[in-house]
């Protein structure tokens, strides 16, 4: 018979020892018990090893997709706690930023043999400089493909080019990179113009010469760097001719991914919905989320 009463719980034991042990637990009887819920999918726990378990389910992740989208400070709306909000992150992380690419797949042999091909055409007599700095730029493509455009390395997936109408011979293209704030780890895409994702890609090039110091890579860089850029006449007439590489290399690697191809639209009105659908497809990362899209003019 149950006749060893615990008087601040009121709970019965059979034995004097069960009492005893009941009263020395580590968890005393009289502490409040902390609920443990997810606010979003309305589900209890009575563990915080099984609330762990559920914020890694796909319930849980669509959920904070919907309700717990990231606010313009970079915080997260409807989500009730820190855990969200990290978990949205660790989810997040396998994704390095443009300017933390992780630039171990480029090998000193390719750069030096980039140098020696930069030399090679730099020399031929008979051939126009724009058409030289066209050869030239197909290396610049051998290494953004090897970087950025490689279906196995995922993490370095952080440049789009985007043509925004297919179907019209003027091409036309929204530039983005990834952009992770290490303090905050909040993400978002930088919208670029022309000439500010070439900056970025020749500055980024400059950077893999760190483990090989080949004096001719680096003055293929500052060469393409100079010619493209900063020489106003040759800008012009490169302009279409670089868009049109950057263009081909993205669509391309969107077949590769075996991804449908864009319907062309006819009105004005139609074919900016259909780029506005792609583009969120595009930017959309590996755990669903749509980071921001800053400094756009679309």
């Amino acid at each position: 018979m149950a006749n060893h009463k615990c008087l601040k719980c009121n709970k019965t034991f059979d034995t004097n020892f069960n009492l005893e042990r009941h009263k020395n637990k580590k968890n005393p009887c009289y502490k409040p018990k902390t609920e443990l819920k997810c606010e979003l999918c309305n589900v209890k726990f009575t563990r915080p090893a099984h609330q762990k378990i559920h914020e890694q389910t796909q319930k849980h992740i669509t959920n904070v997709q919907i309700h717990g989208n990231y606010s313009n400070n970079g915080s997260i709306v409807g989500g009730n706690n820190n855990t969200i909000n990290q978990h949205l992150i660790n989810l997040t992380l396998n994704m390095r930023s443009f300017k933390d690419t992780d630039i171990s797949y480029i090998g000193y042999g390719l750069l030096r043999d980039i140098g020696l091909i930069y030399q090679d055409i730099k020399n031929k007599v008979g051939m126009s400089e724009v058409d030289k700095i066209s050869e030239m730029f197909n290396e610049v493509i051998v290494i953004l493909k090897k970087l950025h455009f490689n279906i196995a390395i995922e993490e370095n997936h952080n440049l789009k080019i985007l043509l925004i109408f297919p179907g019209i011979k003027k091409l036309a293209h929204e530039y983005l990179i990834l952009e992770i704030n290490k303090e905050t780890n909040y993400i978002n895409w930088r919208s670029l113009d022309y000439i500010g994702l070439l900056s970025n890609i020749f500055e980024h090039l400059l950077t893999l010469n760190e483990k090989s110091r080949s004096e001719n890579y680096i003055e293929f860089v500052n060469y393409l760097k100079e010619k493209i850029l900063e020489d106003a006449e040759l800008h012009l007439e490169l302009k279409p001719i670089i868009d049109k590489k950057l263009s081909d290399m993205y669509i391309n690697f969107n077949k590769e991914q075996n991804k449908p191809e864009r319907e062309v639209k006819d009105t004005i009105d139609d074919k900016y919905k259909e780029f506005k659908n792609y583009r969120q497809q595009e930017t959309r990362l590996s755990n669903g989320l749509n980071p921001e899209i800053i400094d756009t003019s679309l």
